[in-house]
């Protein structure tokens, strides 16, 4: 009996142990990696923030927007050189996601090193954070590297954890949705609510809507439940809803996915029928709203490029209701 008691209380002992063992260190086995050293200088350099973007943007007849996939910190100055050269105007920089391959000043300044030499220097942009920004293991949030490069609006449901806001343009309303931290289930009502009413309240401005995690998978085994179940419905009524994450190009009215320079994903054997979708590319889309006058637009005009080349793999009008 007593060394039945003994085998328990060492047993426990050491389940204890473990235990708080894996707590401990659960952040630094799931977390973030250490850190590479940066051998350059220090990069200075923060994002224009959302709300000095409406000070940039729609002083042109024609705005011009240039859609960025997932890029891992996979663009040199030469691909964002070789898209600015292709676009007449860019008005502004769409991200959705996993610019950065972690959320560490490392990442931070590998970015600006490329962007900052590059054509595209300067130019605002609207970006939403992917999983790739954001700290794994049981304290999982929003990298403060990613707060401080890129400064947003306050307009943001109010109680809801992330990076969601929106923020408007002279033809378009972008909404920024964080499909990040699992804190959103808890959060489903508000977020549902401040996206209805963005949605309603949006008048002539096409509503556009930025999210990591798409509503339809575009790769395999890259399933969405939450976003499908939750915001499926209500997204439907945006003019565009552009997402990342799958590595792969697809488009779905009105949900399209891009991909910039992620290792490339295979796509889905099995769409519905009105999917469109061509091979995993690494892709630029561009967005012009079109207007037949200057307070009333009529269409977005969408088109898709190969990255390497400029060549043209796909085009749609998207009807403004």
């Amino acid at each position: 009996m007593r060394r039945w008691l003994k085998e328990i209380i060492i047993a426990s002992v050491l389940l204890v142990g473990v235990t708080v063992l894996c707590i401990v260190r659960w952040q630094a086995w799931f977390g973030m990696p250490e850190e590479p050293f940066w051998p350059e200088e220090p990069i200075e350099y923060t994002f224009p923030s959302s709300d000095s973007i409406k000070a940039v943007v729609g002083k042109n007849a024609t705005s011009t927007y240039v859609v960025l996939g997932d890029v891992h910190n996979n663009l040199k100055v030469d691909d964002y050189n070789a898209i600015a050269s292709r676009v007449e105007h860019i008005d502004a920089v769409l991200q959705v996601g996993d610019w950065m391959q972690r959320g560490q000043n490392y990442y931070y300044q590998a970015l600006l090193y490329e962007w900052t030499r590059s054509a595209l220097y300067g130019t605002p942009v609207i970006v939403c954070p992917g999983n790739h920004e954001y700290t794994k293991g049981i304290n999982k949030q929003l990298s403060p590297v990613w707060k401080k490069a890129f400064p947003q609006t306050d307009n943001k449901p109010i109680g809801v954890p992330g990076a969601s806001y929106c923020i408007d343009l002279p033809q378009v309303r972008f909404i920024v949705l964080d499909t990040n931290p699992m804190a959103h289930v808890m959060y489903l009502t508000r977020t549902l609510t401040w996206m209805r009413a963005l949605i309603d309240s949006a008048g002539d401005r096409f509503i556009v809507v930025l999210m990591h995690h798409p509503v339809f998978s575009a790769a395999k085994g890259r399933v969405n439940p939450i976003e499908f179940s939750f915001y499926h419905h209500v997204l439907s009524d945006a003019d565009l809803v552009l997402a990342g994450h799958d590595h792969s190009y697809m488009r779905r009215a009105p949900f399209v996915v891009m991909n910039s320079a992620g290792e490339l994903k295979p796509q889905r054997t099995k769409m519905k029928a009105d999917t469109a979708f061509i091979e995993p590319v690494y892709g630029v889309l561009t967005i012009q709203p079109k207007s037949t006058k200057p307070s009333h637009p009529a269409q977005l005009d969408l088109r898709v490029y190969r990255l390497d080349n400029g060549v043209l793999v796909d085009s749609i009008y998207v009807q403004h209701d």
